[in-house]
């Protein structure tokens, strides 16, 4: 009898420390999956690089992407000029 117990409690705990781990494993791949979301919602392009035409066909798939999107202009020399654009503002 006292073997039964035990058998069954140390299942019990095994299916418990089973499910906390599913637990767990679903917590951390959520968080996982939200770092990449954010990773790849940024985007730096360098304007030396592209032509004008590339550089309007980035801005548009950004605008159908996104519904808000912030475009950030740096000159190395001067500062830079930060302006924010919302889905019908760029066109």
């Amino acid at each position: 009898m006292a073997e039964g117990i035990l058998a069954v409690t140390v299942f019990c705990m095994f299916g418990l420390g089973f499910y906390i781990a599913n637990k767990a494993d679903q917590f951390w791949g959520e968080i996982q999956e939200n770092m990449e979301e954010k990773q790849q919602s940024s985007k730096t392009l360098f304007l030396n690089t592209l032509s004008d035409e590339e550089l309007l066909r980035e801005i548009h798939e950004c605008k159908i992407e996104y519904k808000e999107a912030e475009i950030i202009i740096f000159d190395g020399q001067s500062g830079y000029e930060k302006k924010n654009f919302d889905h019908n503002t760029v066109a």
